[in-house]
């Protein structure tokens, strides 16, 4: 461990630790974790007096080029889990600027992409990360804060039902508290889990929770870390990420899914961090930390994907938890100033521009507005791709279900700076017009509504929303089909603006 704190401050904050995230995941401590505790304690509230010192200033947020930047600010402070389920994301939320800490003060809450808010549960300690499992409802969360005042379970995985409400999570243990003393980062796995295990000193490792049999059982994946970060699974490789002592640079590593090391991506490096890990839309591998978010290639180059989230002074904010949908491509992410300001509170997105739709407008107007969640297919082989398809229960299905119907996950973007369109020059968009939804009650209604309210505006932004709703006919069996047309003004003048047009059909499972 670094002898000195003030050594941080003088770095500023370059090389502090950059996992755990938050400023009160190890305090106050048990006995047997004080020696290493307390100095990580220490470090991190330097990490936290230096950000003020340096970072009073706000700067404007700017997304990498490729992307729109957009924020929902909470009530609360957020907390490491962001994990994204049909029709928004679940994001965990607490006192995470206090000190001492306490148990129990945390909880998960459910964010609609419309805004609308619900806890989902209560009762956490110290929240370290969450993944999704759509195919049960089910949220697993890592919670290493036993030891807190006053906490009832922990140093464990919850498994959580995605549909409660103000559910107390004691009972909801996966494993029996205190079997992860230090559980971290998550993933889905086969018929089961991993669970980076932060012990630090060597003994940190990536825990297999294998959920196939009566009970869950538990094996070491990989080992040898030291403060293991970020754990995610990506098609046949696993990516783990830590923070090496004594310096705490960080390293990303390829391993196999049998948990055989494959190769260093990336580090020992200050040029990214290593909380969370997650694999957007273009390959880039994402990890959060110092540098708020970035994005790895495969040869190790690293592209800062957003700047000035409440840094200031040449500080970028606290990266924390990242998810990305697997069908638009949005980056929802967590940070922190440890200011208690509205970007601790924030719920982070990017939407990848290449993703968006121009909607087949005029060339020299197109950016004016352009439609998120929509993809469009060809009817057949060799045929131009001019209608959005999806099958009822597919990824494009924003519900997640095979329920009758297919639900796009429908928003709009205004002002777009796409590379696609460089006549294009974004303006003010003043109005939004619904020339015409069929089925009437598919939801463009409402994504209009939501829309006008943030206009006029001469930001490159997004509005989300509950989605275009297509129902299939004769009981499920036949096919169904929609379309929207919409029309985004500019100026006074009718005539000037942007007019797009989109035809869904919803094909039947097979």
């Amino acid at each position: 461990m670094p002898p000195r704190v003030d050594a941080v401050i003088e770095r500023r904050c370059a090389r502090c630790p950059d996992f755990p995230p938050l400023l009160d995941r190890f305090a106050p401590m048990t006995p047997a974790r004080a020696g290493r505790g307390t100095i990580m304690h220490r470090i991190l509230v330097a990490t936290a007096v230096a950000i003020s010192i340096h970072g009073a200033a706000q700067a404007q947020t700017v997304p990498a080029p490729g992307y729109i930047y957009t924020r929902e600010v909470l009530g609360e402070l957020t907390e490491g889990c962001v994990a994204h389920a049909p029709g928004g994301v679940f994001v965990g939320v607490g006192p995470a600027l206090s000190f001492p800490a306490a148990g129990g003060t945390r909880d998960i809450l459910f964010a609609s992409d419309t805004g609308d808010v619900r806890t989902v549960a209560t009762g956490l300690n110290a929240i370290g990360d969450c993944v999704y499992d759509a195919a049960a409802d089910v949220l697993y969360v890592t919670d290493s804060g036993a030891e807190f005042s006053g906490a009832a379970t922990g140093d464990t995985v919850f498994a959580i039902p995605g549909s409660v409400t103000n559910a107390d999570v004691a009972g909801l243990e996966l494993l029996p508290g205190g079997t992860i003393p230090y559980a971290y980062s998550i993933d889905l796995f086969g018929d089961g889990l991993l669970v980076s295990d932060a012990a630090g000193d060597g003994a940190g490792s990536v825990v297999e929770i294998d959920l196939s049999g009566p009970t869950p059982a538990t094996s070491t994946f990989a080992n040898g870390f030291d403060y293991t970060g970020g754990v995610h699974v990506d098609g046949s490789r696993v990516l783990v990420s830590e923070a090496i002592q004594p310096n705490f640079d960080s390293a990303i590593y390829d391993y196999s899914t049998a948990g055989v090391y494959q190769s260093t991506v990336s580090g020992p490096s200050y040029d990214h961090g290593s909380n969370d890990l997650a694999v957007a839309r273009d390959g880039g591998m994402l990890v959060t930390g110092p540098s708020t978010l970035v994005s790895v290639d495969a040869g190790g180059a690293v592209t800062p994907l957003v700047t000035g989230l409440n840094g200031g002074g040449g500080f970028a904010a606290f990266g924390g938890g990242v998810s990305v949908d697997g069908f638009t491509g949005r980056i929802d992410f967590l940070a922190s100033s440890f200011s208690g300001a509205d970007d601790d509170k924030g719920l982070h997105r990017l939407v990848p521009i290449d993703a968006l739709l121009t909607g087949g407008g005029n060339a020299m107007s197109d950016c004016t507005m352009e439609l998120y969640g929509v993809e469009l297919v060809p009817r057949s082989e060799g045929r131009r791709a001019r209608v959005a398809i999806c099958v009822d229960g597919a990824a494009c299905d924003a519900d997640g279900a095979v329920d009758g119907g297919c639900t796009y996950p429908l928003g709009l973007c205004f002002n777009v700076h796409d590379a696609r369109l460089s006549e294009c020059t974004p303006s003010t968009v003043s109005s939004l017009r619904l020339i015409r939804a069929l089925p009437e009650d598919a939801g463009a209604e409402d994504l209009v509504a939501a829309a006008s309210a943030a206009l006029p505006t001469s930001a490159s932004t997004c509005v989300f929303g509950d989605g275009m709703r297509v129902s299939l006919r004769d009981g499920g069996t036949r096919r169904g089909k929609g379309r929207v047309q919409l029309r985004a003004l500019v100026g006074e003048d009718p005539a000037d603006g942007d007019t797009d047009v989109v035809r869904f059909v919803c094909e039947p499972t097979p």
